[in-house]
Parts: C-alpha cells; structure tokens; sequence
C-alpha cells in the first residue's frame, strides 16, 4: 500500500466543532485553535458569537450548506481546505454542533489525509445536549426514556424516509436533526408504524441562543403548531415521552418563579 506523501509545506487542519450556538458551549481547546487560526472555514449554522472569538484580521471564508441551497458543494470544501494547507500553518473547518454528528466530518478528514495533510478532530457539543441542558431535561430518565436515537432528517440522495418506518417511539428519546422540512413524512411515517398519535413531540428553533423558541404538540397537533408559528431552520426535533417530562418541569418552575416573584 502507498501512502501519501505529506507536502513539506503544509499546515495542519482542524475539524472543530463550534456548539450548538452558545459560544459558552464552545470546548477550551477548540477555543484555543480558534483564537490561533490563520484562515477558518465555516459553516451556514455558526453563530456569528462564535465566529467573534477568532483573531481580528484573519482570512474567514464561509462554506455553508442547507437543504436546497448550497453555497459550496462538499467536494470544492475538501479542495478549498487542501489549497488552504499549502499557505496556511493552522486552518479551521467550524461545523456547527459536534463534527462527527451528521457533519460530513469523515469526507473531509479522509480527502486531507489521502493527501498525506496533517489533521485533527476536535469534538463539539452536539445540539441535542445543547437542547436538553438549555431547556433543562434529561435525555434519558429512568421512567420516561431508556435509550437514545439520534436521526437525520434527509440523506445525501434525498428524505430519510427509511428512518422511520417501523421505528417504535416508545422508551425512547428521538432526536431528529435536518429534520423540519420533512416533519409531514416523518410524522405520517411513524403514525403508519403504529406509534399513538399523542406520541409528544418538541420543535426548538435556534436552540441555546437568545432567539430560541420551543414548541411543543404530539404528532397528530405538531404540523399546524408549527404553520401557525412560522418555524423556520435550524431547528431540532425530540419526539417522546421525556417531552412530556420537559412539559412538567416546565410547569413546576413557573410555579417556583411566581412564589419568587415580588409582591
């Protein structure tokens, strides 16, 4: 087997995951790559507070991809981060949440290192524990949730349908990333499996920045629910019943808020 050989001038690569969105979410060591990156490219789902801990006056390029409109298409990312390595000692690829999460991570490591560039992996908070602390619920919890599954919306060729067919919702949290667009699939696809139409559902747009609005319905409700408000991306799905433990923990912190309240 040959391997590549690595070019004297390259500089390293950092796959770095930025957070869900708080730049306080962000992990000490992809803050101190940051703060010494000489070029970053980042994604359409980085918070403009994370892309502020960078050094004034570097080179900031933006590669950001969503359903149906895509600035940059992968391949031109992996020849945009190799060129990047030729002048560059510490380039940045920022995806938002955690890289290795349904972030294309494995495409980009495995086209620099064929290459024979030096790259590194540095893991981000992924959006479900993002949501689940901002919101405050577990995603596990011995009376409501046993296991975890985490899911995508879409695949490369199109909707994820295969996801949910036959998918039994019960004892299980569900988090659906990319999901939004396809809501009216993935709702009838788990109906059609035989899952109660008051299995509970959350929607969080723009989870754990200031601009985060959570809406919750169960499956036969969480459509119109989402029309009526104007729900746009990004957003993230949690489907069962530790929705409905969010539901009364909610309602007991109201409680506590008006007892604290000033008379």
């Amino acid at each position: 087997m040959n391997l590549p050989m690595a070019s004297k001038q390259s500089g390293k690569v950092y796959l770095v995951g930025a957070g869900p969105g708080d730049p306080e979410l962000l992990t000490i060591k992809a803050l101190k790559i940051l703060r010494k990156a000489d070029i970053v490219f980042y994604d359409d789902l980085v918070s403009p507070r994370i892309l502020g801990v960078c050094r004034k006056r570097i080179q900031m390029v933006y590669v950001g991809k969503r359903l149906g409109i895509h600035s940059c298409l992968q391949n031109e990312i992996n020849d945009k981060l190799i060129e990047a390595s030729q002048n560059h000692n510490t380039i940045v690829r920022l995806k938002g949440g955690d890289p290795s999460i349904f972030g294309r991570v494995g495409e980009e490591y495995a086209s620099l290192l064929q290459e024979g560039i030096p790259c590194e992996i540095i893991a981000g908070i992924t959006t479900a524990s993002g949501v689940a602390s901002s919101l405050g619920f577990p995603l596990t919890h011995r009376d409501y949730a046993r296991e975890i599954l985490f899911l995508s919306g879409h695949k490369k060729d199109g909707v994820n349908s295969d996801a949910f067919q036959n998918l039994n919702c019960v004892g299980k949290t569900i988090v659906i990333y990319m999901g939004l667009n396809s809501l009216p699939l993935i709702v009838s696809e788990l109906i059609t499996a035989g899952n109660a139409k008051t299995t509970k559902i959350a929607v969080i747009q723009n989870a754990t920045l200031d601009t985060e609005r959570v809406f919750t319905g169960d499956l036969e409700t969480i459509e119109t629910i989402v029309l009526e408000n104007e729900v746009k991306s990004p957003a993230i799905l949690v489907i069962g019943e530790i929705v409905r433990f969010y539901e009364e923990m909610k309602f007991l912190k109201n409680g506590c808020a008006s007892i604290l309240s000033p008379i």
